[in-house]
């Protein structure tokens, strides 16, 4: 059973994620508040395997506790939930630390326990929006290393393969992920799981470009 803390604006809204969570029987909500700052102690206290955060809180964002989480030694898994799919504090917090985005719809909360075992399933999913976003960030990234790469330098670990390039085209573009899996004839996990590897690397790009700039 996953552990699961919840950091929520409206209460009303934290009771009905909360109940549909428990409702399976395959989640424990140990915890639940509405703000960021009261959020890091219970995390320090409860350790849970998953934190579901709404990106707005009565405090602030979620994004400077996302990236407090994302650095601590045996972190969680953190989902970060918005109203918009064109919301751009999405993209920030994948840049922070998140693993997996939630976009509220009319299902409201049978949509965040399935983006919660997705995201434990080791999947992600991306609006087209931030798929666009993420795109830029590599077409970016690939043209700085590319004015300092020399003749047989092999591809960067940080620049996006092939088949990952080609997904998040396809998302920008507009099609759904359980619309490329069947195109494909191949698990939607399978792409979920390659979404997973590209937030990776844009978090280590992320850090490394921090690092950077703290040597300099």
């Amino acid at each position: 059973m996953s552990r699961i803390v919840l950091v929520v604006r409206e209460p009303a809204l934290a009771l009905l994620w909360r109940s549909e969570l428990a409702s399976g029987g395959l989640h424990d909500v140990v915890a639940v508040t509405n703000g960021a700052r009261s959020a890091q102690t219970l995390l320090q206290q409860h350790r849970p395997q998953v934190v579901v955060c709404d990106l707005r809180l009565i405090d602030g964002t979620a994004l400077a506790m996302i990236q407090w989480l994302a650095l601590q030694p045996q972190r969680p898994l953190i989902v970060a939930v918005a109203r918009e799919e064109s919301d751009p504090l999405l993209l920030e917090a994948l840049r922070a630390g998140a693993d997996n985005l939630c976009v509220l719809s009319d299902e409201g909360a049978p949509a965040v326990a399935a983006c919660v075992e997705q995201t434990l399933r080791g999947e992600t999913a991306l609006t087209a929006p931030v798929a666009r976003a993420l795109l830029d960030h590599f077409e970016r990234s690939h043209a700085l290393l590319g004015r300092h790469r020399r003749p047989g330098d092999e591809q960067g670990a940080l620049e996006l393969e092939a088949p990952q390039r080609e997904l998040l085209m396809r998302l920008a573009a507009g099609y759904r992920l359980q619309q490329l899996a069947e195109a494909q004839m191949v698990p939607m996990r399978l792409l979920g799981q390659r979404l997973r590897s590209v937030v990776r690397k844009l978090q280590w790009d992320v850090r490394a470009g921090a690092l950077t700039l703290q040597l300099s």
